[in-house]
């Protein structure tokens, strides 16, 4: 180890700034995810800590400290009490990457070093296997904290599926109890009822129906995340024209121009999708049906490797100071006095663009319609 600690105090007081300068360069030109967390730092910034981090990393091994503050780090890393870094934002590929990097960096010196070939060699052989026991800690350490995710999130899952089933079990019965005797006293008893206690009646048996349809919407959001995706060949306009459809005939009076442009094929799971365009569609009718003409335009265009579907409307719009609260669950930017809902269906439709490694979003502005977008990889 000695003939490495040599040649890296040779290069610390010779090319410090030049190996760090070149390590800048290569992540910037290798697009490493890890560099994304600093792109808002100024590369001046960025040099200096680099040049910091070298200094560090040879008054280490010279003092003898390496490997201790090695695990001090891994340790920092597994609490999640980096500063300024997530261990989640770190990928696996960062730390072989950087590694290669960084090699490259410190081994341009050798031949301004020494001529002896021999002792290159060992410069280099030394290099290696301090570097390869430090990434094999450091990747070790990743998987097992990836595996620890994944069993919390196991847990979770049965959590929910729990939770689902009570909510499918337990909430149902007495809610149908509920529904069923204040229908039979509305019926049956009506003439002795007078207008207060009829309208009462009614707004039971109302949000009782409405209480039923949130449990199902929340069953329905809930079991999303189990559900496998089958992924195939799409036809996206004879899918939001079977969604068109749906939502005709679940209405009581359809008299809004729904206007399907042909649109791009893609390659998604057609179940999953199809609710997608149902909610969207469905919101999109719903929400203009004030409109002395209510329109509905679904479109689609192609940009930077994406398939992208717009539903636009005519309708009331919304505000867009309230966007963050969208795509939230039982989030809903209209009372249901004006609009009847959950407040599940666009946080439905998120969940599905998730797992397609998707994405959604809106523009929109109040009492002038909006435009949702949903984007597929081509």
């Amino acid at each position: 180890m000695q003939k490495l600690i040599d040649y890296l105090q040779f290069v610390k007081k010779n090319h410090i700034k030049d190996v760090a300068t070149q390590t800048l360069k290569a992540s910037r030109e290798m697009d490493l995810p890890i560099m994304k967390l600093f792109a808002h730092v100024p590369d001046e910034a960025l040099l200096a800590q680099s040049m910091k981090g070298i200094n560090d990393f040879v008054d280490s091994l010279v003092d003898g400290s390496h490997e201790a503050k090695q695990i001090a780090n891994l340790k920092l890393w597994e609490e999640d009490k980096l500063p300024g870094i997530s261990k989640d934002s770190i990928e696996p590929t960062d730390l072989i990457m950087i590694y290669l990097i960084q090699k490259e960096g410190y081994f341009k010196f050798i031949p301004e070093y020494t001529k002896d070939v021999q002792l290159a060699i060992d410069i280099v052989m030394e290099m290696e296997k301090l570097h390869l026991s430090s990434q094999l800690a450091a990747i070790n350490l990743m998987f097992r904290l990836r595996k620890k995710v994944e069993n919390e999130l196991e847990l979770s899952n049965k959590e929910l599926e729990a939770f689902s089933y009570s909510v499918s079990h337990d909430l149902r019965a007495p809610l149908r109890a509920i529904h069923g005797y204040t229908k039979i006293l509305s019926e049956d008893y009506k003439e002795k009822l007078d207008d207060d206690g009829r309208l009462m009646m009614n707004s039971i048996i109302s949000n009782s129906d409405r209480m039923g349809q949130l449990i199902d919407d929340l069953l329905a959001f809930s079991r999303l995340g189990k559900k496998e995706m089958k992924i195939a060949d799409v036809n996206m306009t004879d899918l939001a024209k079977a969604a068109l459809a749906e939502v005709k005939s679940a209405a009581e009076s359809f008299h809004c121009n729904v206007i399907i442009t042909p649109l791009l094929p893609a390659r998604a799971d057609g179940s999953l999708i199809y609710q997608v365009f149902t909610n969207l569609i469905s919101n999109a009718v719903k929400y203009s049906s004030k409109n002395d003409k209510p329109q509905v335009e679904i479109s689609s265009f192609e940009k930077d490797g994406e398939n992208i579907y717009s539903i636009k409307d005519n309708g009331v719009g919304f505000n867009m100071n309230y966007y963050d609260k969208l795509f939230g669950v039982f989030q809903r930017l209209h009372s249901n006095a004006d609009f009847e809902g959950t407040g599940i269906g666009l946080a439905l439709v998120k969940r599905i663009m998730v797992r397609h490694g998707g994405r959604i979003w809106a523009e929109a502005e109040l009492g002038k319609g909006a435009t949702f977008y949903f984007s597929l990889k081509n």
